[in-house]
């Protein structure tokens, strides 16, 4: 509810309510951009990016909407990091983004901070170590777009048989982007 008081505030222009709002939340989305980049000086970059494309377009949040204020922000950070990485040429133009990207629990949810990369290079080469079974799951949900119950069918396995491969196979990615180790 502080969230919304302190956003109708910005939307009125009020500039002590932006500063507040960045000082809020400049942490929080420079966390997650230090996750998904693991390079600082990008993921300040981005994090400046981030909040000049709020200031811009803070009338474009519904404060009686159903999102979060955090999602909303984290979702123009993630967007900023596509737009990066399409500028450094990183980004794969055959895959298809997927916009269903729920992150709204981002400090827990390990499958967001993996999704984020998985558009890189790196991660491509990184995803062939994987055993071929989390492997080819992975694909089919995050290239493919496929649901467990759909890849389930293609394999025939249980959806949760599935979800347990993406899960165990993104965990392994992680440990790889945190500690630079290879699998």
């Amino acid at each position: 509810m502080e969230d919304d008081k302190l956003v109708k505030r910005c939307q009125v222009g009020d500039k002590e309510a932006f500063q507040e709002l960045i000082s809020k939340y400049h942490p929080f989305v420079y966390k997650f951009l230090i996750k998904i980049t693991a390079n600082e000086d990008v993921a300040e970059d981005i994090t400046q990016e981030t909040f000049l494309k709020l200031i811009r377009n803070i009338e474009k949040f519904d404060v009686h909407g159903k999102a979060k204020f955090s999602t909303y922000i984290i979702t123009i950070s993630k967007n900023c990091y596509i737009d990066y990485l399409r500028k450094e040429k990183k980004f794969s133009q055959d895959l298809a983004i997927d916009e269903n990207i729920n992150a709204e629990d981002i400090n827990t949810n390990t499958e967001s901070i993996v999704l984020e990369k998985i558009y890189s290079k790196e991660v491509k080469k990184e995803l062939e170590n994987l055993s071929e079974e989390q492997k080819l799951a992975i694909k089919m949900k995050y290239i493919e777009g496929l649901t467990l119950k759909e890849i389930g069918e293609k394999l025939e396995l249980e959806p949760k048989t599935v979800k347990s491969r993406i899960h165990n196979g993104i965990v392994k990615l992680r440990k790889i982007f945190e500690g630079g180790d290879k699998l």
